[in-house]
């Protein structure tokens, strides 16, 4: 009998640790997907994933983003998932709509990258993060806030929309500093914030600024609180990046009240013994879902076909977000979240160990009505 070919789906991930890796969840969450749709038939070939991991923006370059998008063509994928970041992902959607041989869905916020063949299930976007930011400050009962922007692509967009938010949620900004995009000394940016003495301070950026502002703020004795938008989700990749964000609110993917996640979560840990319980693998699976319905129906079996396929998807229920969020694309629908809930805002604990839900951008949650989030 003769060998069937896998479909090759690529991995273009654009943000590397210190130690040269990536999120120890994200294949195994991918393969969960590939096996249930090979499973249930509907599937009807194997699936190899392909994989290029390299540092692009903001420590690394766009050159070898470009480059590891150039290779998984060669590697005859048919569909990736990447980038992850958007100064990578704005930069590179010329690349991919000029080729126009296979789509991408990229996580990154910034709008200015979607186009006929880069699909977006962002992390948010710079559009609406700091809408739902501002929203959930004045929730909490502030009026004044003082704006920490990082000095970026990332950042001046958010702060375009940071302004907006504000105004619409009735906050009045005393002040806009900018600060690096990198671990740096924050001290004199927020002592400019320190002096019109706002409610609370809202950050906005990639989230490598993050890093000294509480050690800045403690030094100032001056501790107001303090909102971001999904750089937050730093917060649940290690403990430094917790004790960095100790105290603050911001916004994230992950709500232990949605069914479909803890569904997934439930097979993941019957599967592999552990329970990762947080933003990414619940995300990787809506992603995961996405690419292999595509596959599915793909008619025929390569990238254009692939396309068309991303664009036939609608109503499915997310594994992130809060809960009734839905996923679909369209012909001319680039954005695949549907439901105002898709992110909500978590808080960590002032001894950096955990986060709890906070809010929504429909309004504050109830403590009483959390589940409890095994996330450590």
């Amino acid at each position: 009998m003769p060998t069937v070919d896998p479909a090759r789906v690529g991995l273009l991930i654009d943000y590397i640790d210190g130690d040269g890796g990536y999120d120890e969840n994200v294949l195994p969450s991918l393969q969960l997907v590939v096996d249930d749709y090979v499973a249930r038939g509907l599937l009807d070939r194997p699936v190899e994933f392909v994989v290029r991991a390299v540092q692009g923006l903001p420590n690394g370059s766009f050159a070898a983003v470009r480059d590891a998008f150039y290779e998984l063509i060669a590697e005859d994928v048919l569909v990736i998932f990447g980038p992850w970041v958007s100064e990578n992902g704005v930069a590179l959607r010329r690349y991919v709509e000029d080729l126009a041989t296979v789509p991408i869905i990229t996580m990154a916020a910034s709008e200015s990258m979607l186009g006929e063949w880069v699909f977006g299930l962002p992390a948010g976007s710079m559009e609406e993060e700091p809408l739902i930011m501002a929203t959930v400050a004045a929730l909490d009962g502030h009026r004044r806030v003082g704006i920490a922007y990082e000095d970026s692509l990332i950042g001046a967009e958010y702060l375009r929309t940071a302004r907006v938010g504000c105004s619409a949620a009735g906050l009045h900004i005393t002040t806009e500093v900018a600060i690096p995009q990198v671990q740096s000394d924050k001290r004199d940016a927020m002592a400019s914030l320190a002096t019109a003495q706002p409610d609370a301070i809202l950050h906005v950026g990639f989230g490598l600024g993050i890093p000294g502002i509480n050690d800045a703020l403690t030094e100032l004795g001056w501790m107001p609180p303090r909102y971001t938008t999904t750089a937050f989700e730093f917060a649940a990749t290690n403990k430094w990046w917790r004790q960095h964000l100790a105290g603050w609110i911001g916004l994230d993917q992950y709500d232990e009240r949605n069914q479909t996640g803890q569904a997934f979560l439930d097979q993941f840990e019957a599967r592999h013994g552990r329970r990762p319980d947080y933003f990414f693998p619940v995300y990787c699976y809506d992603v995961g879902r996405l690419m292999m319905s595509a596959l599915a129906g793909a008619r025929p079996l390569c990238g254009p076909g692939v396309k068309e396929a991303l664009e036939k998807i609608k109503m499915m229920p997310a594994a992130t977000g809060a809960p009734g969020t839905r996923l679909r694309f369209g012909k001319y629908i680039r954005h695949g979240w549907m439901g105002s809930e898709f992110l909500v805002a978590r808080r960590v604990l002032e001894d950096g160990s955990r986060s709890v839900l906070h809010a929504t951008i429909e309004g504050l949650i109830d403590p009483a009505l959390q589940a409890t989030n095994r996330r450590g």
